[in-house]
């Protein structure tokens, strides 16, 4: 762990804090300096440093991120956030990637202990984590006004949760498998050198800093949720993340609220739907990363690989029988036969025209979207009983098709309806039926036009559905060994 930790003091104290200023605080100091003599110091003397210091983390979640020391990262397929999206969304059952980037993760096969991959989600959610251990640090001895430091530290507390969040998922099977099977490190301090690696824990250690941590947001960001970009998390993304964890949990009353929270003041719009899913001021988004033509990862984005009109990878192809889900009246129906040719039973057949690529590789990119909040609604007062469950699916379903018709459905049959669903709304976007599948622990079972090596038929809980420990963290770490690696 300490070479890790050297790694992240490298990368956080000289470069999270001093060129993160460099890039986005121009005269934040009342004496500017040059960005290799900023300190802590300087940072933590105003607000505006702090807020500087949270632009540089915003940003570098959505860059072309690269560790300090270049093993991790740097790659198309692990550049930030949407290289995490993109590896989930392929490792799913509904869209396909048998070649070019991405195509490890959709066989499955980008898991073991020294690929890319897996060093990458490490080294990018832990380093993300100690930017905002930072941040907590900073602000609780800086000499701001208590109201000040109270909402600073939510922000950076909600940011770290949704990396802890991220980081366990895919390090562990679902909270439900097994809330005591092992976790991951968990770390609420600065690291330093003097810093020692701490064992992996349980799942409900893991989850329990989480919920610690979100729930400090909820209660303290702005309660008007303000905020400068939509980019910075507010509280209505802390809302909506704690909403996605309690339905993790099963605590399914606490899901309900927390996304009836989180939903509020925003509306769905079916018309805009179509609009290429490249907009950040999509009125149904509530959380998302901004790309302009001067800051962007190019053919790293999202569009880029799932739009196949405008030049880019066009790697990533849909599912037949995911296609024969949407009615033809249903505007989330973007699906395109025969584009390349072929029969229903070749991959290629279906493309989607969701996903809209600039030519200047201007693409937003959405994390969090009004309807997962109705979806988790439903599906928490689905499994509660509550009789309005159908209803709630229903005000979704029918926004998105005119034709729809309420099925009746109570019960398991209900529930397995709001799965299905959460695939045909949140499609390409954060990996959904791949998420759900381990968050619900079921089997993975690939039909319709996956190739025939890829027809995967995988038990609930499969260790394919998770990534081991990165090889570099068993070797550093003190207290993880090889015993403790995933299966």
């Amino acid at each position: 762990m300490k070479k890790i930790i050297k790694s992240y003091i490298n990368r956080i104290v000289l470069i999270g804090v001093l060129v993160t200023f460099s890039m986005s605080c121009g005269d934040f100091l009342d004496e500017p300096k040059p960005t290799t003599s900023v300190t802590p110091q300087d940072v933590f003397s105003t607000e505006a440093g702090v807020r500087a210091h949270f632009n540089g983390i915003y940003r570098n979640l959505r860059s072309q991120w690269e560790s300090v020391d270049g093993k991790s990262g740097g790659k198309t397929d692990t550049w930030g956030i949407v290289a995490l999206n993109i590896a989930r969304i392929v490792k799913g059952i509904d869209m396909m990637v048998p070649s070019g980037w991405y195509q490890w993760d959709y066989r499955l096969e980008n898991r073991n202990p020294s690929y890319r991959r897996v060093k990458f989600i490490w080294d990018f959610l832990y380093e993300t984590i100690n930017q905002t251990n930072i941040i907590v640090q900073g602000v609780e001895t800086s000499e701001f006004l208590e109201s000040s430091k109270t909402l600073l530290t939510a922000e950076a507390k909600a940011i770290r949760a949704w990396a802890y969040y991220d980081l366990i998922r895919e390090f562990q099977h679902s909270y439900a498998s097994d809330p005591n099977a092992p976790g991951i490190p968990v770390y609420t301090e600065p690291a330093s050198i003097e810093s020692v690696g701490t064992s992996r824990g349980t799942v409900q250690d893991v989850f329990g800093q989480i919920v610690s941590d979100l729930e400090y947001a909820v209660q303290n960001l702005d309660p008007s949720g303000a905020r400068v970009l939509k980019s910075n998390i507010n509280i209505n993304v802390a809302y909506g993340l704690l909403a996605r964890v309690k339905l993790e949990m099963g605590q399914w009353e606490d899901a309900k609220n927390a996304a009836i929270a989180a939903r509020d003041g925003y509306s769905l719009v079916a018309d805009q739907y179509d609009d290429g899913f490249n907009k950040i001021d999509n009125p149904e988004w509530i959380w998302g990363f901004p790309q302009s033509n001067d800051q962007t990862i190019y053919f790293g984005n999202l569009a880029s690989h799932l739009d196949h009109i405008v030049s880019g990878y066009n790697s990533i192809f849909a599912n037949s029988d995911f296609v024969n889900l949407f009615s033809a009246t249903d505007v989330r129906n973007l699906f395109v036969a025969e584009f390349y040719g072929g029969t229903p039973t070749d991959y290629y057949y279906y493309i989607t025209t969701k996903f809209v690529q600039n030519e200047d590789f201007s693409d937003d990119f959405v994390m969090m979207r009004v309807a997962e909040m109705f979806l988790i609604e439903a599906e928490a007062k689905a499994k509660l009983g509550e009789a309005d469950a159908g209803d709630i699916l229903f005000m979704l379903q029918s926004n998105r098709d005119p034709n729809a018709v309420k099925s009746g459905n109570t019960g398991q049959a209900l529930i397995d309806e709001i799965l299905v669903e959460r695939r045909k709304e949140m499609y390409g976007e954060i990996g959904v039926s791949f998420l759900d599948i381990n968050r619900r622990q079921l089997p993975m079972v690939r039909t319709g036009n996956h190739p025939d090596a890829y027809r995967f038929n995988f038990p609930a809980n499969s260790p394919e559905f998770i990534l081991k420990i990165p090889q570099a963290e068993i070797d550093s770490n003190e207290n993880i060994s090889e015993s403790d690696q995933n299966p």
